[in-house]
């Protein structure tokens, strides 16, 4: 990171803080990520699959909408038909209209669903969400460090 700030600064661009910061969030999104994905390639379950399935699992009743599940994912609503498509041909999400707007369709987590999600936490959790290596003392830290630019974005 320091190499990254130096050389930017070098060259003339401005803000090189705010750069490596930047930087340094994109690289340490990539290692985290692809720690996960090594740990769910055993589960057979993609990285936007057990993410959908985390949302529904802590939303009311496990059930959210097909625009709440893009919005809370920040996903592309076809990103998310598709992963609730493989979902559901496994039995672990079913989709059904609303009761209040029929033109809403909500996926629900179903009991295999969340048994299958129980199996793939123990999983990643071994795996340490993809932060092995890093002391739960330096997770609190991160999680603080990143509320607070979060906060900081208007992202509360």
């Amino acid at each position: 990171m320091d190499w990254a700030r130096e050389r930017w600064a070098a060259a003339g661009y401005p803000d090189p803080e705010h750069f490596t910061a930047m930087a340094a969030v994109l690289r340490l999104s990539q290692i985290i990520g692809t720690g996960l994905d090594k740990a769910l390639r055993d589960q057979e379950l993609p990285r936007t699959a057990f993410l959908v399935l985390s949302t529904l699992q802590i939303a009311t009743d496990q059930t959210l909408s097909m625009g709440q599940l893009s919005r809370r994912l920040i996903l592309h609503p076809t990103t998310i038909s598709l992963a609730v498509d493989q979902l559901q041909a496994k039995g672990l999400v079913e989709r059904s209209p609303s009761p209040t707007d029929k033109r809403t369709i909500l996926a629900r987590l179903t009991d295999e669903g969340a048994t299958s999600l129980r199996a793939t936490t123990e999983a990643i959790r071994d795996a340490r969400y993809g932060l092995d290596g890093v002391s739960e003392r330096q997770a609190i830290a991160l999680t603080e460090v990143v509320r607070g630019v979060r906060q900081a974005l208007g992202d509360e």
